[in-house]
């Protein structure tokens, strides 16, 4: 197996981030209208927003790493795809378990409910940037999140970039 360079990872994870942020702003936006300009509306509605956003963004990540293709559109971009340890398509479960960071959001959501402040949601945002570093790390620069699921993000060809 072939594994990709870092800057790969990153721009891909980029990639993907820009296309599911589009959407989610979009949806805090059209949620937030129901708010009505109260505190207790917009924490409850931001709460809501959170958690229908960490529902797209796992569901963006499972059913396309998952699926056919195997890759995100920003992993396909960099011709790089999910595999499981014999290099085969990964499960829906595998896959879901490879997303626990981003279940983080849920927790940052919970946090807004129960006014426990802001510095639990600095402390979230420091444990991810954590679990970032880890694309740094040998072998292969499988993150955290790669070893927990027993996946491995692979070179499967050129991608878009090298054609």
């Amino acid at each position: 197996m072939e594994y990709p360079k870092f800057w790969e990872r990153l721009a891909a994870a980029l990639i993907d981030w820009l296309l599911y942020s589009v959407f989610a702003l979009a949806f805090y936006l059209l949620i937030l209208q129901f708010a009505f300009s109260s505190n207790t509306g917009l924490r409850l509605f931001g709460f809501i927003a959170l958690f229908l956003v960490t529902l797209l963004i796992v569901g963006y990540k499972v059913l396309f790493e998952s699926g056919r293709t195997q890759a995100t559109p920003g992993k396909m971009v960099f011709g790089l795809k999910v595999v499981d340890a014999n290099g085969g398509r990964p499960g829906l479960m595998p896959a879901l378990l490879r997303t626990w960071p981003w279940w983080t959001y849920l927790i940052i959501a919970i946090t807004q409910i129960m006014l426990v402040g802001l510095w639990v949601t600095g402390l979230i945002w420091l444990a991810l940037l954590g679990v970032l570093c880890t694309y740094l790390l040998p072998p292969g620069g499988r993150c955290v999140h790669d070893i927990t699921a027993g996946l491995y993000v692979v070179k499967d060809g050129p991608g878009l970039i090298g054609r």
